[in-house]
């Protein structure tokens, strides 16, 4: 029979921490929209078990990522790939060990401290949630949301902005897992959706789950049980509502998660684990009136649990020559020094020392010899009918769109954001036709592969090898 156990705890940084998310910043975390949270999942079939842990972060990269799973792995005793980490993706999150741009000694030690925490706290709440396994029942639906619009506008001269493009991909689906006991009571529920959290915009100096958290509330309030948020494919995703442009955009982050959370209970209240329709009976003496009782579930569902997870080679752009790349380093070099000099601060100089950063790291990269690839793991997990597949960055709408439509699962739900995150991983059609520029600034951040620490861009067909490994994986567990 299955079991699940849930969990969650407080992942709030102190304030006085850089915030992660947008690069025209300025300031630390002066206070608390609300608390950000970790909810652990766990479900047991047969001994097999999954650990599904959503946290209210704009993600952590290598290798702190794959650190945290295994240590999770280990207090639970499963295999990393067992292990699924989620990022909300909220862009009112703390900076993490490998993302950040400053050069100060205080807020490195303040990041070091927060990974620390959280290689401490996250496993613990894994242990605890797997504690509490009780035996449960599962239910899957989808409904639709209208909270979202594709960003990738169009210029006349062909150029791309992050501005509201209403012709181009969407997708609005919301998929519900229900965890019941055995009497129908909620013990939690995993809403996946893809929509980048930025309702709380650059301006905001407080710590804030955005949309996310006013779901989730609304959730739990009506229907009981700890609720999961699920970051699905937002790489080309905003809110109707745009970037919040003020200080406090409250009032938009509640309307947003009040539609998306509302559409979670109405497709919760179609989601029936202890019950199922029974045949048509007739009352009434005069006039027959026909109706279907529900009849209790006598005989309980198979939910055979299966992971598969490979790793997947990205390749990237062509390096530059050590000269030029050089040239591009001392360049940065330059304009860091200039800012400096003349007392520059804010996104201008947040952007230079991003940007002397990654030549750094170019500059590494050309000197290692090291091969012009990225290695990702990609992750498959089958719950009886219901199959979740993993990628470890900010996928396109259409990405997970496709996966969907060709999955040998009737219930398929692609999550980006997953165990890391590489960079965005655009679809070919995003790619600007004379490639990308090692020099230009562009105008979407889904082309700015230097936030990533990247040396160069991943190439054009990354986006069909995503698609394909995970349908690689989803026919495996099929099988």
């Amino acid at each position: 029979m299955l079991r699940a156990g849930t969990a969650r705890c407080a992942i709030t940084p102190p304030t006085g921490m850089t915030m992660a998310g947008y690069a025209a910043r300025e300031g630390v975390a002066q206070d608390k929209d609300d608390d950000l949270f970790a909810t652990a999942l766990i479900l047991d079939e047969n001994h097999v078990r999954i650990a599904i842990i959503a946290l209210d972060l704009l993600f952590i990269q290598e290798p702190l990522a794959s650190l945290l799973r295994e240590d999770i792995g280990r207090c639970i005793g499963i295999p990393r790939s067992h292990v699924l980490l989620n990022f909300s993706h909220t862009h009112c999150g703390p900076t993490s060990e490998g993302l950040y741009y400053d050069e100060d000694p205080y807020q490195t030690r303040l990041r070091e401290l927060y990974g620390a925490r959280l290689k401490t706290e996250i496993p613990a709440l894994a242990a605890l949630a797997s504690r509490r396994l009780n035996p449960a029942r599962i239910g899957f639906g989808v409904g639709q949301a209208e909270i979202g619009i594709n960003r990738r506008e169009r210029q006349a001269d062909g150029s791309i902005l992050m501005g509201e493009n209403p012709d181009g991909p969407l997708d609005r689906a919301v998929h519900v897992l229900r965890v019941d006991d055995l009497s129908g009571g909620t013990m939690a529920v995993l809403f996946a959706h893809g929509c980048h959290p930025v309702t709380m915009g650059p301006r905001c100096l407080r710590w804030s789950s955005d949309f996310i958290g006013t779901s989730r509330e609304l959730i739990e309030r009506a229907a009981g049980g700890l609720a999961l948020f699920i970051q699905a494919n937002a790489g080309d995703i905003n809110p109707v509502t745009g970037i919040g442009p003020d200080e406090d955009n409250t009032s938009e982050k509640k309307r947003l998660g009040s539609a998306l959370g509302g559409e979670v209970l109405k497709v919760l209240s179609s989601i029936y684990t202890d019950t199922v329709r029974g045949p048509r009976v007739f009352i009434g003496s005069l006039s027959k009136i026909p109706y279907y009782p529900r009849i209790p579930i006598r005989k309980e569902q198979d939910c055979t649990i299966q992971v598969a997870e490979d790793t997947l080679e990205l390749p990237l752009g062509d390096l530059p020559t050590p000269a030029e790349a050089v040239q591009i380093l001392d360049d940065w070099k330059s304009e860091v020094s200039r800012l400096t000099n003349n007392r520059t601060s804010g996104s201008a100089m947040n952007v230079a020392r991003r940007f002397l950063r990654w030549s750094t790291v170019l500059n590494d990269y050309i000197a290692n010899g090291s091969k012009a690839a990225v290695q990702i793991p990609v992750q498959a997990i089958r719950v009886a009918d219901l199959a979740i597949v993993a990628v470890p960055g900010e996928t396109f709408s259409l990405e997970g769109i496709e996966v969907k439509r060709r999955s040998p699962f009737r219930n398929t739900l692609f999550a980006g954001y997953s165990n890391g995150c590489v960079s965005y991983i655009p679809t070919a059609d995003a790619y600007p036709p004379q490639g990308w520029s090692l020099r230009d600034r562009y105008y979407v951040p889904d082309m700015i592969f230097q936030a990533y620490l990247l040396p160069t861009a991943l190439t054009p067909e990354c986006g069909k090898l995503v698609v394909e490994k995970s349908l690689d994986l989803l026919s495996g567990l099929r099988r």
